[in-house]
């Protein structure tokens, strides 16, 4: 039960990287530029290149000469080099931050696969929700350590039960259980003592994140506080991270295909094979 996402500093980090690497393009543009401005120190005086010599012998020419200035053709190409080279730029900074930019902010999920890194997220909810993904995280987690003691509380009364009761009646299972251990009255039944446990836990949760879950972020997603068995190591950390995302995403396959071949096929008991 250890989550912590990786922390913000490795995007911001990864963003400077985007941009120190456009630090020459920009340069070209700010050098376009300059010698746009310094161009007009070699083009300062007008170019008096009339177009009287050229027309005096038309009839009806008019014998004044028309001036024509050197600015315009001195400063087009510059001008439109350093708007190229600025375009181009910003675009390769764009570029190179999405790039740059980490998978799903970084939380811990696609490393340590045994075929590499991968990036699953085929509905591009991360991308969408990114205010969300704390969110998801803790629900994905606190669904997949709830589906892990399912799958055990599926098996294990099979073999052994607890001398308690109604416990102890051979005929529940996991169909009739919920019917059988609450009640008759309000408050009686071990699955008052059930809801209770998990109210507990979940108070606690409570007063970490807020009523309202204020205080939750990617970084203490799922996190609980429980370092008894927690790695000392960074690397150990993420792999059991891995670990737990992998055996609860699992569980909850499990928990479901078990459930679904109890009620459609009448397996109640392990390894829940229809018969």
């Amino acid at each position: 039960f250890w989550l912590k996402g990786c922390s913000s500093s490795a995007q911001t980090t990864s963003e400077a990287m985007a941009e120190r690497k456009q630090l020459p393009l920009r340069a070209i543009a700010l050098g376009a530029g300059a010698c746009a401005v310094a161009g007009l120190g070699f083009v300062g005086q007008s170019s008096q290149v009339g177009h009287h010599d050229v027309v005096k012998g038309l009839r009806g020419a008019q014998s004044a000469a028309t001036p024509t200035s050197g600015y315009g053709s001195a400063m087009l190409p510059l001008v439109g080099a350093g708007a190229v080279a600025s375009g181009v730029a910003q675009r390769a900074s764009r570029v190179g931050r999405r790039a740059e930019k980490t998978f799903a902010g970084g939380i811990a999920g696609s490393k340590l696969h045994g075929w590499g890194e991968y990036q699953f997220d085929p509905l591009g909810l991360a991308e969408k929700f990114p205010e969300n993904l704390a969110w998801f995280r803790e629900a994905e987690l606190k669904h997949g350590r709830v589906a892990m003691l399912a799958y055990v509380g599926l098996i294990v009364p099979d073999a052994i039960r607890l001398p308690i009761e109604p416990l102890t009646d051979s005929s529940l299972d996991f169909i009739n259980a919920h019917n059988k251990l609450i009640g008759p009255g309000l408050g009686e039944g071990p699955m008052w003592w059930l809801m209770c446990a998990v109210g507990a836990i979940e108070s606690v949760r409570f007063k970490q994140l807020g009523l309202a879950f204020e205080k939750l972020t990617t970084e203490n997603a799922g996190d609980l506080g429980l370092r008894g068995f927690a790695p000392s190591s960074a690397e150990g950390m993420e792999s059991m991270k891995m670990k737990e995302l992998k055996n609860g995403r699992l569980a909850m396959l499990a928990v479901g295909g078990a459930l679904t071949q109890g009620v459609a096929f009448g397996a109640n008991h392990f390894p829940f094979i229809p018969q």
